[in-house]
């Protein structure tokens, strides 16, 4: 059976003066996550060390909005990720992402030691790995795309994807008045955030990647 392994690492968690602040928050994310996304979650995200967590996912989880869920409720600490595609060897727990391991596991912590090496400048926090590093190039590519758009986002533009996500929605095409009204700002100035964010095109990278994970992994089940 394929899964998705994930794996996040607090950057610079050390030089976080609030860190017992920080690592209640990210405690409390863990368990929002667990609840929110139960039904995709294989092993609940846990907090495996100060500064690292993980989880794995079913094959057709929605990774990369689960990602966007944490990097919104996290602000304004920032989170590395490393997604690892494939199977499992060892006996699986539900309640604790921890003791398993397998080719998933593998590959998810080989995509996050690369991120460690390569980040395009600190613009690229998250990486795909698979056993066969060209199938998940292109992926890495559009991922890398994505990453450029929203590293340069201000406080108003992230502020705009987490009252998406509060709305559940991860899509380009949404009811432009409602989204103005609990930003408290006017359609028309709506229109330029969209537009100065390029948070379509990112939503649009985005489903795209996760649509070719998934249909990826189906075809190697």
């Amino acid at each position: 059976m394929q899964y998705i392994a994930m794996i996040g690492d607090v950057i610079e968690s050390k030089s976080i003066k609030e860190r017992q602040q920080s690592q209640d928050q990210l405690n409390q994310i863990m368990k929002q996550l667990n609840e929110q996304y139960q039904t995709t979650i294989v092993s609940n995200f846990t907090i495996t060390t100060g500064d690292e967590f993980q989880a794995l996912l079913t094959a057709n989880a929605p990774f990369l909005r689960i990602m966007d869920e944490i990097l919104m409720a996290f602000r304004p600490y920032k989170v590395r990720f490393g997604f690892g595609l494939g199977e499992m060897m060892t006996e699986i727990n539900n309640e604790i992402s921890i003791g398993a391991d397998g080719p998933a596991y593998w590959h998810a912590r080989a995509a996050i030691e690369y991120i460690h090496e390569k980040n395009d400048y600190g613009m690229t926090q998250a990486r795909i790995g698979h056993e066969n590093t060209e199938t998940v190039e292109d992926l890495n590519h559009y991922l890398a795309l994505t990453e450029y758009i929203r590293s340069s986002w201000v406080t108003s533009q992230n502020d705009l994807l987490a009252v998406l996500l509060a709305n559940d929605i991860y899509q380009e095409d949404f009811e432009h008045q409602m989204i103005a009204a609990q930003l408290n700002i006017n359609p028309s100035a709506l229109s330029k955030r969209l537009k100065g964010s390029g948070i379509k095109v990112y939503l649009r990278g985005r489903n795209t990647i996760t649509d070719a994970v998934h249909q990826l992994l189906k075809e190697e089940e």
